[in-house]
């Protein structure tokens, strides 16, 4: 079997050529999860099933480690959700255990001037979808409308299907919101020179190495694997870190925030706050564990009640099956996406594992977010007090763009 091609210009992965040994083990992964031939759509799926270590995420975190000793520089760093439930992973700890505040600790050892939530961003980027998804059921447009937070699905989208563009979410993603409300909220509000921050997002994803290409606000990213070489680098010893929380103005996100880190997360998250937007009260509980929409089945559906509409949703795990069932997927009004198997815990950032373990660690990362959801008393984005602040003090002044104009992209 042939192996993957890996150009390089390859913004999200490397090939070091003296490892590879021609197995044809990359090509395997890459058919099984994608299937659309020789064109790289940077999941890095790949790295994860590797056996020698040949492919790897593009290694960006010594830049950083050089930024961090920079005095020049204020540098901060944004946080993903699947990362708090892998990093333990690199030293010994259980899979799946969730170590936020270990994590936040560390990253403030390292040197890092502010340490954000990514789950703030994914609040954002739910209270902006969710708007979306309310205004094009209202006025019957662009139905189906796409999630937009898997940047290899809309990369696929862009270059796949151009004619479809339009049923993308104009929403950033997540680091996208936050990225942009970094460099101007949060950079107004303590008088701070955007030019002077630098901006890292942690993140378990390769494909966001890519992402930030296009995004101004981000500086660089490096997934939970540079993350734990950063720490043995530097010589922390990471079990001894005591936890520490997260910076205020950008640091509080809801349980709805955190379980964009899984498939069917974004899916339900956003139907919390729909519901909300469009009845004006509290959805009902059995929206706070939609069984319909979680695990990691490959395609999973429901209809929700939504009071005033009945919605019919799709949730796709693994770009290979919304390929097989693309149309099909016309038939719903709002479809989650994530390339990935499992989502986000399972992205190519994160740490390697025994490929017969990934999906027992997929599962319990999965549960761990699920669990912290579950016993967290802000479970949806709307009621999330940093974000009300933000729109009433900031982003209902236009002062910041959430979204994005997505365009065709032409094929390698």
């Amino acid at each position: 079997m042939e192996r993957v091609k890996v150009r390089e210009d390859n913004l999200a992965i490397v090939r070091i050529e003296e490892r590879c040994i021609n197995c044809g083990m990359c090509q395997k992964t890459c058919l099984e999860n994608n299937n659309i031939g020789s064109e790289c759509i940077n999941c890095g799926q790949c790295v994860l099933t590797c056996p020698t270590g040949a492919l790897v995420p593009r290694f960006n975190y010594q830049t950083v480690l050089n930024y961090l000793k920079d005095t020049a520089y204020q540098v901060m760093v944004i946080t993903s959700p699947a990362v708090r439930v892998a990093i333990g992973d690199e030293f010994g700890y259980d899979a799946g255990t969730f170590l936020e505040g270990k994590m936040v600790g560390v990253l403030k050892k390292l040197g890092f001037a502010k340490v954000f939530d990514t789950t703030f961003g994914a609040d954002l980027t739910i209270m902006e979808e969710a708007t979306e998804l309310v205004q094009r059921l209202e006025f019957k447009e662009n139905l189906p409308l796409y999630t937009s937070c898997c940047p290899s699905w809309v990369e696929y989208i862009k270059k796949f299907h151009p004619e479809d563009i339009k049923h993308l979410s104009t929403c950033k993603s997540p680091i996208g919101m936050i990225g942009a409300m970094v460099k101007s909220y949060y950079a107004e509000y303590n008088e701070i020179d955007p030019k002077k921050i630098i901006l890292v997002a942690l993140t378990p994803c390769v494909s966001k190495k890519v992402e930030i290409h296009d995004n101004p606000d981000v500086d660089f990213c490096i997934t939970t694997r540079e993350l734990g070489m950063m720490i043995r680098e530097t010589g922390i010893d990471f079990k001894t870190v005591s936890d520490a929380s997260f910076d205020s103005l950008l640091g509080k996100g809801s349980g709805a925030g955190l379980i964009f880190g899984t498939s069917g997360g974004v899916m339900e998250a956003a139907i919390r706050t729909a519901y909300f937007l469009i009845n004006k009260e509290e959805a009902p509980q059995v929206f706070y564990k939609l069984e319909q929409v979680r695990g990691e089945k490959d395609f999973k559906e429901a209809t929700i009640n939504l009071k005033k509409y009945f919605l019919k949703v799709a949730v796709v795990n693994r770009l290979s099956t919304a390929q097989e069932k693309y149309e099909l997927l016309k038939n719903y009004d709002f479809i989650e996406v994530m390339t990935c198997p499992g989502g986000c815990i399972g992205g190519a950032g994160q740490p390697l594992v025994a490929t017969s373990k990934l999906a027992e660690y997929r599962q319990k990362r999965s549960m761990a977010l699920y669990q912290d959801d579950a016993k967290n008393k802000v479970k949806s984005s709307y009621e999330n007090t940093e974000i009300r602040e933000a729109y009433d003090t900031f982003i209902k002044k236009g002062k910041v763009r959430l979204h994005t104009n997505h365009q065709e992209k032409v094929r390698n």
